[in-house]
């Protein structure tokens, strides 16, 4: 398969995934609306949104950055190396998972308090919602072994 052909068959692929998820996230967005009614789906999303902006301005930059170096090692063709880096991306992206946490639960909360408008009765709901968040947000989901695994493999791959 030529270099074009495989661009063009993975274009089509990621085209393909978007319009999976874009339908998918319409659909369950129909779904919470009807479940959550109006209200308490706004609390949800401005709360859920609060979380995920906070963690997506430091986490979404450094992510970009931990697989600029993950491929440079690559391509350099030395698994010790590779290895070190990965460890010290994980331990990078923790620390800031620790930070955002503390950022979060910080200014976050005094944002959630003092600025939202939230009707008494769905407060603690909100604050719920919000904790919940934080937590998914600000650190990975995924086991460090399986991640360097996958590296390891898609190095050994090239």
């Amino acid at each position: 398969m030529s270099g074009n052909d495989r661009i063009a068959k993975n274009t089509i692929f990621l085209y393909f995934r978007m319009l999976c998820t874009i339908v998918v996230s319409l659909y369950t967005s129909r779904i919470i609306l009807q479940t959550l009614g109006v209200n308490d789906y706004g609390i949800y999303q401005t709360v859920g949104g609060v979380a995920g902006l906070l963690s997506y301005i430091i986490n979404g930059s450094l992510a970009s950055g931990s697989s600029r170096f993950i491929t440079f090692e690559m391509g350099r063709r030395d698994k010790g190396k590779l290895s070190d880096t990965f460890s010290s991306l994980l331990t990078v992206h923790l620390l800031f998972g620790v930070v955002v946490a503390l950022l979060a639960e910080t200014i976050g909360l005094w944002f959630l308090y003092n600025k939202l408008v939230i009707p008494p009765e769905r407060f603690s709901a909100a604050v719920f919602t919000y904790h919940l968040s934080i937590l998914i947000h600000s650190f990975p989901t995924r086991r460090s072994s399986d991640l360097e695994n996958e590296y390891i493999c898609l190095y050994e791959h090239y």
